[in-house]
Parts: C-alpha cells; sequence; structure tokens
C-alpha cells in the first residue's frame, strides 16, 4: 500500500520509504544560501527558490480544488485569479475531458512513486500534463515517469505528456508537448545513481 506524508514529502510502500520522481531527477540542491542546479551549475538565492515553490505549492493547489469543484474563488488574490483564467481558457481552446488529478502511484517494478497533475483526454488521446509555474528543463523525464508509472497501474493505449505553464502575469498559457527520445533513459540513469548512492550509505 502506498502512503504519502505531504509534512516531509514521503511516500511509503508497505511502510518501506521509497523515493519520489522528483527527488531521483534532484535537479537542485541546497548549499548555503543558494539553490544550486546540478545539471547546469546556475545557483537561485535561496529566498527567490523558495518563494517560487510556494506560489508554485498555491497554484497547484488552487488548480487541485478547482477540479474537485470545491474551490473558494472569492479568497482568491488577483494573482491566482489570474492563473485560474489561464486554466479555464486551456481547457476551453482544447477541450479538455479530465480523467483523473493528482493521483499517486507507485512502480513495483522500478521502486519508485510519484504524483502527477492532471490526466486527462484531448482529441481522443490520452494526456499527461504537468503545470509549471517556473522554469521546466527536467518536465521531459519528469512527466516519463509519470507515464511509466501511469502503464504499470492501468491498462490502455498510448499516452502523450505536456506542460501546461502558467504565467504570474502578463502572457497567456502555454501548452508545451514533450518528445524527447531519451527523457526516459535519464530518469532511469538518475534512479539508478540514487540506488548506487543510497546503498552505499
Amino acid at each position: 500500500m502506498l502512503t504519502f506524508d505531504e509534512g516531509i514529502h514521503l511516500y511509503t510502500y508497505d511502510d518501506n520509504p521509497v523515493p519520489s520522481v522528483t527527488q531521483v531527477i534532484g535537479e537542485f540542491v541546497k548549499s548555503g544560501n543558494w539553490y544550486i542546479n546540478v545539471f547546469t551549475g546556475a545557483g537561485v538565492p535561496a529566498d527567490v527558490f523558495e518563494a517560487a515553490g510556494e506560489w508554485g505549492t498555491a497554484v497547484h493547489k488552487m488548480l487541485h480544488y478547482y477540479l474537485d469543484d470545491d474551490l473558494d474563488e472569492p479568497s482568491l488574490s488577483e494573482e491566482l485569479i489570474f492563473v485560474l483564467d489561464r486554466f479555464y481558457k486551456w481547457m476551453e481552446n482544447y477541450k479538455v475531458e479530465v480523467i483523473s488529478h493528482e493521483e499517486k502511484l507507485y512502480s513495483e517494478k522500478y521502486g519508485f512513486a510519484g504524483t502527477y497533475d492532471l490526466k486527462c483526454k484531448i482529441k481522443g488521446k490520452t494526456w499527461l500534463v504537468d503545470y509549471k509555474t517556473g522554469a521546466y528543463g527536467m518536465a521531459g523525464p519528469q512527466l516519463a515517469a509519470y507515464v511509466q508509472l501511469d502503464k504499470e497501474n492501468y491498462k490502455g493505449g498510448m499516452r502523450h505528456r505536456a506542460v501546461l505553464h502558467l504565467p504570474k502575469a502578463g502572457e497567456g498559457y502555454k501548452f508545451v508537448p514533450q518528445t524527447g527520445l531519451n527523457d526516459w533513459s535519464f530518469f532511469m540513469a538518475r534512479l539508478n545513481t540514487h540506488n548506487f548512492m543510497k546503498g552505499r550509505k
């Protein structure tokens, strides 16, 4: 049985801790008052990085409540209303049919867990969509991992994957399909590295 402790962002399966998709990819590490991108070496001040993370969490929660038909829209800030309006427009323009959202899944084959943002139908095709409010350089491998999770847990055909970029202000949404042929192999390389390092402790 898969469980998740949101407070410490910990998945467990049958009471054993298992890594999440984002932990496996491990794009950023904190060093002092900075977060460092392990792939590019770029640094982001900790206060900026953490504020961006809080904003992203607020957007994800808002969309969760909206899709659950439990959103208190009058309580939203103007910035959140702006984002929600872009989400409305995307759903209308693409005629999105929601299948499920924020489902937590575990891979018995590979030993990792994750939660995709949205599974939907667009023009008869199944899509796994990840909401992004900032940069999304690692979205391809992330979504490839979610596709693996969904395939293991549900029957069905092809899953397409895409980022839905929702800006804070000033521009419209961007729906960006992720088609990298090496996305899954990159994720598996990171998973193997994670498991190797865990075995050394």
